[in-house]
């Protein structure tokens, strides 16, 4: 292994590929969530008022949970943990969970009194459709309760993080498609026509979901000391800590969902079905951020937080460009291969039951595309904000996060009309992009530097392993698609253009060295000839 890599990289590969892994196993139950999902409602008004009803528990989430919460609780409990000792982390971490609760118990409370009025909000091209107006708002108050046990199971997958176990907590998320997959399984056996009982019963499913991925972090939370305890303090100072930090970091969250709001607003009024396609379409899309993106950022924060308390801005700065470096190596190859073979890949997750050929599947497809173009800007932009939560600093994301969403708006509102619900896609894309290079070129203000020529030098030859890469899926397709009549062949079909590409990359990527690849290749060797 080269020397240029220190241990703190190779912690921070390993712990990835940890998360990674638990991630990948969480993302395939995800799509096969989605496949029976598609199979039961296809793009009917049942699966559009549960993708709405899901998108406002949702948004909470990612402000109070994995959002805004964690990107101020893990510095700070980082930060406990190394300067006053184990005991003072674990009194901080037990106030700041019993804050949680009362704050998530009002707002559940509060979401659902007041359903009506949040779904008219943002169904608002459902207006003049009372039945699936009634369904959104019933399904809403039966998801609401999500919050509170998911942003919980976030502040535990934090806690746990910061304390080096990282399996656990990713693969947390599993929970709730192994209970929407048996709730799908369960629907399929019992009902032979479509309605509305059904989408009840699946959204009841979600709720089970939310709660186990609690119940799966529980034992290791009690392992390392944290046993459940009520103990709300909003004096603490740790406490006020992570809510000072905390408010930039939920206006940065709350911003960034305006993009959702706005996306999902417009789609409902487009023709049927243009909610879920938008859904299922940016749900593959993601698919990289998550296995990549969320796994690396995750695993590098703790290390940047420690760097940060430090004051120690080389060795951040290196783990910063190293993480971003290895990011952009999985994510651009990703997205080449998301582009290409957008159809084939929809086609083979969807097509069954309502999801039908002529009309759902163009319709999915064409949403992934314009959203995969935006992968290599969310995936960057990712690390960049990792920088700087880890100095403490969540003002800087809300600026940027606050000139992306009205860049989005203006871009929705220019390309809805003459590309439909590809256009809210590719504004989406778009306007990530302009977000990227702003939060880039204020960290070099910030730091200094940020050893662009290091990124760069990645970049290049990431694109040019990744072009000859598509040329190769190109080809693979063509061969294979007179094989895509049935479930079989069309399981052939991506399986061997995804391998056949996979090979290419990695050939090109050894050939080019690409550092970061060959970097991953060494750490894999290590731990297969260990065994």
């Amino acid at each position: 292994m080269t020397q240029a890599y220190s241990d703190s990289k190779e912690k921070i590969a390993k712990s990835a590929g940890r998360i990674s892994g638990a991630t990948i196993v969480s993302r395939i139950l995800g799509l096969g969530r989605d496949s029976l999902f598609a199979a039961l409602f296809g793009t009917s008004y049942m699966g559009d008022a549960f993708n709405i009803a899901f998108l406002i528990p949702n948004f909470f989430r990612r402000v109070f949970g994995e959002g805004a919460l964690n990107a101020s609780y893990v510095p700070v409990y980082t930060h406990y943990l190394h300067q006053y000792g184990e005991s003072e982390a674990v009194r901080f971490a037990r106030k700041i969970f019993s804050v949680l609760v009362l704050i998530l118990g009002v707002l559940v409370a509060l979401g659902i009194i007041y359903a009506a009025p949040i779904v008219r909000t943002y169904a608002f091209g459902w207006r003049d459709n009372p039945e699936i107006y009634k369904l959104t708002i019933k399904l809403t108050r039966i998801l609401f309760p999500y919050i509170f046990f998911v942003s919980l199971a976030a502040l535990g997958a934090g806690t746990l993080n910061s304390r080096g176990y990282f399996g656990i907590p990713a693969l947390a998320p599993a929970m709730l498609n192994v209970a929407l997959i048996t709730t799908s399984v369960a629907l399929l056996k019992i009902y032979d026509h479509l309605n509305e009982t059904m989408v009840v019963i699946f959204s009841i499913g979600a709720l089970i979901g939310g709660l186990l991925q609690i119940a799966i972090q529980i034992p290791h939370l009690v392992k390392t000391g944290h046993g459940i305890g009520f103990d709300p303090d909003f004096r603490d100072p740790g406490v006020r800590w992570v809510g000072k930090l905390m408010l930039p970091g939920l206006l940065t969250f709350a911003v960034t969902q305006v993009n959702t709001f706005v996306d999902t607003l417009l789609a409902t009024t487009l023709p049927e079905g243009s909610v879920t396609a938008l859904r299922l379409g940016n749900r593959i899309a993601v698919q990289p951020l998550g296995i990549f993106g969320a796994a690396i950022t995750t695993a590098v924060l703790p290390t940047l937080s420690r760097h940060a308390a430090k004051k120690d801005t080389d060795k951040l700065l290196s783990d910063f460009v190293f993480s971003t470096r290895l990011i952009l190596a999985l994510i651009l190859p990703s997205m080449v291969l998301l582009l290409l073979l957008a159809r084939p890949i929809v086609r083979l997750l969807f097509e069954r039951g309502a999801f039908t050929a002529s009309r759902s599947t163009p319709m999915t497809s064409s949403a992934l595309i314009f959203y995969a173009f935006g992968l290599f800007a969310y995936g960057g932009s990712r690390s960049v904000i990792q920088a700087f939560y880890s100095m403490k600093d969540t003002l800087t994301p809300m600026k940027v996060a606050v000139v992306t969403v009205c860049t989005n708006v203006a871009l929705d509102l220019i390309l809805i009309r003459p590309l439909g619900l590809r256009g809210l896609a590719l504004a989406t894309s778009i306007s990530g992009a302009v977000g990227l290079s702003l939060l880039v070129s204020w960290l070099r203000v910030k730091l200094g530097r940020v050893d662009g020529r290091q990124i760069w030098e990645t970049v290049s030859k990431v694109m040019l392993a990744s072009a000859t890469m598509g040329i190769v899926i190109v080809l693979v397709s063509r061969l294979t698609e007179p094989f895509a009549v049935n479930l079989w062949g069309k399981l052939f079909q991506v399986l061997s253009c995804s391998l056949l590409a996979l090979l290419t990359y990695l050939g090109l990527a050894l050939a080019l060295r690409i550092k970061e690849i060959i970097f991953l290749v060494e750490i894999a060797l290590k731990r297969v000839l260990k065994r």
